[in-house]
C-alpha cells in the first residue's frame, strides 16, 4: 500500500507541474499580423450539421483575413445542410458545396470528407475544422501569422468549449482536465517525441505542400483517432508542429447533453493515452480511487495534500481553457464519476468492435 500511495503523489505531482507550465507559459494562439497574402482553403466535412454550419459560415464571411476559400463537403446529410450552404453559395463566390458520395469500404466518415475537401483545395495553406465551430473574426490572421512565423507543417487548436447545459457541463471538460494534465503544450513544438504530440481534429491547419505529399487522411482512413495519429506521424517525420488553446479565436459547442457527450467522447478517450486501454483504466483507477491508498498509508495529513493538489489542477486547466474554474472545482466528483462511465463505455467499445457514430456503423 504505501509503494502504490507513492506512486499516486508522484503521478498526482507530476501532473500538476504540466498543468502548471501550460498554465504560466500561456499556450494559448496569440494574436498576429497578416502579412501574407497565401490562399486558405478552409475546409468543412458536415453531415446532418444544418444546426450549426450557418453560423460557421457567417464567421469565415467575417474574416479579417480575405483571401480564402470556404468548400464545405455535404456527407450525404438528411437534413438541410447543403441547401443552407448552396444559399450562402449563392451570394459569396468564396464558398463551394461539394457534394458526397457513398462511404467506400474501409474508410471512416469524417476522413474520408477530408481527403475529398483536400482533392479539391487550391490553398496554399489547408484548414480543416468542423462544422460546429465558432469562427472569430481574427481566426485566420492569428493562426495563419503563427503557422508561418513559426515555419510549421502543422499547428493544431483546442477551441474554448462553449457549454451551456449541466450534462456538457459535468462532461466536456473532462477531455481538457486530461489533456493539460497530461501534455506539456509547449513540448508539442519544441519536442521530437512522437507521445508528446497531439492534435484536435476540430482545428487543424496544415501547409498545404506538406499535406499534398503525405495525404494524412488517408493514411489514416479508419482510425477514429485521426488528428492524434497525424500529429504523432507528423513528429516521426521531423515536421514541425504546435497545439494550442484557443486565445479568444475560435469556440465550439461540440455536445448539446450528457448523452451525446458520451457517445463522443467513449469513441477516443483511450486515444489520450496511445491507444491503449489499460492505461486509460489505470488512470481512471487513480485519479478517482487515489485517496484511499494515500489515507490509508501515509494519514490524514498527505490525503489533504492530495487533495488540494487534485483542486488545484482542476483551477488551473479550468483556467487555460477559459471554462468555469468554482464549478469545475465544485463539480469534480460528479466529473470523475463521468469518467468512470466514459472509461467503462470505451472498454465496451473495444470489446464488441464496433461503434455508430451519426448514423454510421464504425469499426473499433
Amino acid at each position: 500500500m504505501p509503494y502504490i500511495a507513492a506512486a499516486i503523489l508522484i503521478f498526482t505531482a507530476m501532473r500538476f507541474m504540466v498543468a502548471a507550465a501550460n498554465l504560466l507559459q500561456r499556450q494559448w494562439l496569440k494574436a498576429g499580423r497578416a502579412f501574407y497574402n497565401e490562399r486558405v482553403s478552409i475546409l468543412i466535412p458536415a453531415r446532418n450539421e444544418e444546426n450549426n454550419i450557418g453560423m460557421l459560415l457567417e464567421g469565415i464571411i467575417g474574416q479579417e483575413y480575405k483571401n480564402w476559400e470556404a468548400i464545405v463537403y455535404d456527407d450525404l446529410s438528411s437534413d438541410k445542410t447543403a441547401e443552407i450552404v448552396t444559399g450562402y453559395q449563392k451570394t459569396d463566390y468564396r464558398i463551394k458545396l461539394v457534394r458526397g458520395s457513398k462511404l467506400p469500404e474501409g474508410w471512416a466518415g469524417k476522413n474520408h470528407a477530408c481527403h475529398n475537401l483536400a482533392m479539391q483545395a487550391t490553398g496554399d495553406v489547408l484548414l480543416f475544422i468542423d462544422a460546429d465551430v465558432i469562427a472569430g473574426k481574427t481566426m485566420l490572421t492569428d493562426s495563419h501569422s503563427h503557422l508561418r512565423n513559426n515555419r510549421l507543417h502543422l499547428l493544431s487548436v483546442f477551441p474554448t468549449q462553449v457549454m451551456k447545459s449541466a450534462g456538457e457541463k459535468l462532461s466536456v471538460p473532462i477531455m481538457n482536465w486530461i489533456l493539460v494534465s497530461l501534455l506539456p503544450l509547449k513540448m508539442t513544438f519544441s519536442s521530437s517525441y512522437p507521445s508528446l504530440s497531439a492534435a484536435n481534429g476540430q482545428f487543424m491547419m496544415f501547409d498545404a505542400k506538406t499535406y499534398r505529399a503525405n495525404l494524412f487522411h488517408s493514411t489514416f482512413k479508419d482510425s477514429v483517432a485521426e488528428d492524434i495519429e497525424i500529429a504523432r506521424q507528423m513528429k516521426r517525420q521531423k515536421l514541425k508542429i504546435h497545439t494550442l488553446l484557443d486565445g479568444g479565436q475560435v469556440s465550439c459547442r461540440m455536445y448539446s447533453s450528457l448523452q451525446e457527450a458520451l457517445n463522443g467522447f467513449s469513441r477516443n478517450i483511450t486515444a489520450y493515452f496511445g491507444g491503449s486501454t489499460m492505461l486509460t483504466f489505470a488512470f481512471m483507477l487513480a485519479t478517482s480511487f487515489g485517496a484511499v491508498p494515500v489515507y490509508l498509508a501515509l494519514g490524514p495529513l498527505w490525503l489533504a495534500v492530495y487533495l488540494a493538489a487534485a483542486l488545484l489542477i482542476r483551477g488551473m486547466v479550468s483556467v487555460s481553457g477559459r471554462q468555469d474554474v468554482a464549478f469545475n472545482i465544485l463539480a469534480s466528483p460528479v466529473q470523475q464519476f463521468v469518467l468512470i462511465v466514459l472509461t467503462i463505455r470505451a472498454i465496451l467499445n473495444k470489446i464488441s468492435g464496433r461503434i455508430t457514430w451519426k448514423g454510421r456503423v464504425i469499426k473499433y
